[in-house]
């Protein structure tokens, strides 16, 4: 009997360690938290506005103070009657980004777009410019692990770019760079050497989440768009930080009101 039971054993344990399927997922973390009633009958907003730098947020928070704060998913408030999610000030970088998104897309959310800042690579655009991200170059330690056949390059979701290129003509909003991103978590890290390489990919900026928005997207068939504003430069001579400058900071702000007025024209979600 005992043989039997180790043989049991070991074959559960050479089926698990052969699955490729993930241990953890969101699904089975969602189903814990109702289980002791932390979640109830939440369902997400299908259109989720991500905001990476807290001050972000907080400006948000500020002017919209009848946002209510989710009690299913911290860091996460319902604006304008529930029809867009906030997201934001729960850390830096992809790793938090993703489980986020996870949560979140099990729950019902369909949509992602999301605002901050970028360094320019090679002074290929200025201080304060604003920045639309239709594809990101995967080397943030997170989006590689969504991506098939060791694709490096992942791209927003084609129709988004073309409704906010849309959304930015019809308002006579100002020009937004069109800038490939080189997704890079290591902010101590990164050397000229990774700059000439990069920039040879076609990658103009430099942030940590935008490749992970999009692996994340395309895996589980939501929608994804990154915007930028420009607060920082790395040139052969050094790195040039603005992101305290008044321009920074109001032209994000500014960027934060079109991105929500622009959730809200996604809303509902399109056929």
């Amino acid at each position: 009997m005992f043989n039997l039971f180790i043989l049991i054993i070991t074959l559960l344990m050479n089926v698990n360690l052969s699955s490729k399927e993930p241990i953890v997922t969101a699904q089975k973390l969602l189903d814990h938290k109702r289980a002791y009633g932390h979640l109830g009958d939440f369902k997400a907003p299908e259109t989720v506005l991500v905001c990476y730098q807290a001050s972000t947020m907080q400006y948000l928070l500020n002017k919209y103070p009848n946002c209510s704060p989710s009690n299913a998913v911290s860091h996460f408030y319902l604006i304008h009657d529930g029809q867009v999610g906030i997201l934001g000030d729960w850390g830096v970088g992809a790793p938090g980004l993703a489980i986020k998104m996870e949560e979140l897309i099990a729950l019902g959310a369909k949509r992602f777009i999301a605002v901050g800042t970028a360094g320019s690579l090679m002074d290929s655009h200025s201080v304060a410019d604003f920045v639309v991200c239709p594809k990101a170059l995967a080397e943030d330690g997170v989006a590689h692990l969504y991506l098939t056949n060791n694709k490096q390059m992942v791209a927003s979701d084609p129709k988004l770019v073309h409704d906010w290129n849309s959304f930015i003509q019809d308002h006579s909003l100002p020009k937004f760079d069109s800038a490939t991103a080189w997704s890079f978590s290591a902010l101590f890290r990164e050397t000229l050497e990774d700059v000439y390489r990069v920039r040879e990919e076609g990658c103009t900026v430099v942030e940590m989440e935008a490749a992970t928005l999009y692996a994340i997207g395309k895996e589980k068939g939501v929608e994804t768009l990154s915007l930028f504003v420009i607060s920082d430069s790395i040139t052969e001579k050094d790195w040039f930080p603005r992101i305290k400058e008044p321009k920074v900071r109001d032209n994000l702000h500014l960027l934060a009101d079109w991105a929500l007025e622009f959730c809200l024209t996604e809303v509902p979600a399109r056929s």
